[in-house]
């Protein structure tokens, strides 16, 4: 045999000797070292699986018969062995006490399996959703606001229940009672109705008989209910009301022009105007535009009415109660009402109209007729003032002058028929006597 073949032979014996102990030592038990103490239990010697084994059993008996049952509004939910049980760093004992011997103590704690999901569960079990409450506006209804009451939510506090559990767990306690917790909502009905109060409300009358000047009168009313201002913004009548057209629906109607009583298309558009400015007032709306009539107006007290014409003169009203304002207005029967809902207040406003002079009519101008009749009649002009008196409990009143007034005279004018003794008879020329 040649040197090689000599060597080949040594290496390969060595190999398979090497393989041999390799294989045996890893599958050699592994066993405890001599005087090795584990909670109290001698270990020594055993092979590790049995040590384990031992260990387990004996830390686990601690919870043998033990349940825990949690009782929230009315449910009942009870947990036992094995989804109770005993968690410890066995492990990391094992391994260090496998290296060393010695006396060696476990850190235990009873435990809930799946602790998150299944305390999660029952939080889940009692949550309900709380709602706030809320309404609709819907001005045509006999009552403008339809409320829905807040719902009340329901909810477990999750950390309070699992510090619950686990001390139960820790001392052997059997038996936990926990009460859900209601949730309110911050926007209640309450809180909705002081928002929706009514403010105010005014009403002046019409001649239902004159059928187009009524008509316009519920054509802009109609324009105008439902309006709806938010905040520190400002209301358009013109801009609400639209253009008096007859697209628009207007009719011709009497409007006064210049002094004079005139037909023209969308008369009584200013009683609307006049009835929400009267309205407006009384919520304590800032008035940012009014004009009054040259002639004073028979539905309303001087310096308290508010005309409009097209897109030279406007009533403007700015919204500075902190709050939205919804306008609701509503005719029939000769009578038109304005109201203004909102945030509620503590001061009450009263209307004050105080006429300071009377200016007389002139002369009324005569005209000819068959018949005595009076053509227009007479009136006196008259110079007002506007005021305000706000009223808050506790407070003094305080009364504002709002406007003064010049409302012209108005001329009659009367229709004379010839009277019999203005009339000269033709007589015979008298005869000489005989």
């Amino acid at each position: 045999m040649d040197k090689l073949t000599k060597a080949i032979r040594v290496v390969l014996s060595a190999a398979l000797a090497a393989g041999i102990f390799v294989i045996g030592c890893g599958f050699a038990p592994a066993r405890m070292p001599r005087s090795c103490f584990i909670d109290g239990v001698n270990v020594s010697g055993m092979r590790l699986t049995e040590a384990q084994a031992l260990l387990r059993e004996q830390t686990e008996s601690a919870v043998d018969g033990y349940s825990l049952t949690v009782r929230v509004g009315g449910r009942s939910y009870k947990f036992a062995p094995p989804t109770v049980y005993v968690k410890s760093d066995l492990s990391a004992v094992l391994a260090r006490a496998r290296k060393k011997s010695g006396s060696y103590t476990l850190q235990k704690e009873v435990a809930l399996k799946g602790e998150e999901e299944t305390l999660r569960g029952i939080c889940d079990d009692f949550y309900k959703k709380s709602s706030s409450a809320h309404f609709v506006f819907q001005p045509t209804k006999a009552q403008p606001f339809l409320y829905e009451a807040e719902k009340k939510g329901r909810f477990l506090d999750g950390a309070e229940l699992k510090a619950r559990v686990r001390q139960a767990l820790q001392t052997g306690e059997r038996e936990i009672t926990l009460s859900p917790q209601t949730e309110v909502p911050s926007y209640t009905l309450e809180r909705a109705k002081e928002e929706t109060y009514l403010l105010s409300t005014f009403t002046t009358r019409y001649d239902a008989g004159n059928i187009s000047r009524a008509h316009n009168i519920a054509i802009a009313a109609g324009k105008i209910s439902g309006s709806v201002l938010e905040a520190g913004q400002t209301f358009s009548f013109n801009a609400a009301a639209g253009p008096r057209t007859a697209a628009n629906g207007y009719r011709e109607a009497p409007i006064i022009l210049d002094g004079e009583f005139v037909s023209g298309l969308g008369g009584g558009v200013c009683q609307v105007s006049t009835t929400v400015y009267n309205a407006a007032l009384l919520a304590g709306l800032t008035v940012a535009e009014y004009h009054p009539h040259s002639l004073a107006v028979g539905y309303v007290e001087p310096s308290f009415d508010a005309m409009v014409s097209g897109d030279r003169c406007d009533l403007k009203l700015r919204n500075d109660l902190g709050g939205k304002v919804y306008f609701v207005c509503r005719t029939g029967s000769g009578a038109l009402t304005v109201q203004i809902y909102g945030v509620r207040s503590q001061a009450v406003y009263i209307r004050e109209s105080v006429v300071t002079a009377r200016i007389a009519p002139p002369e009324p101008e005569i005209r000819e007729g068959e018949t005595d009749a009076v053509l227009r009649a007479a009136k006196d002009g008259i110079k007002s003032e506007g005021y305000l008196i706000v009223r808050e409990a506790g407070k003094p009143d305080r009364r504002m002058r709002l406007r003064r007034d010049s409302y012209a005279s108005v001329q009659g004018i009367l229709q004379q028929a010839p009277h019999t003794d203005d009339l000269v008879e033709e007589s015979e020329e008298p005869q000489p006597a005989s």
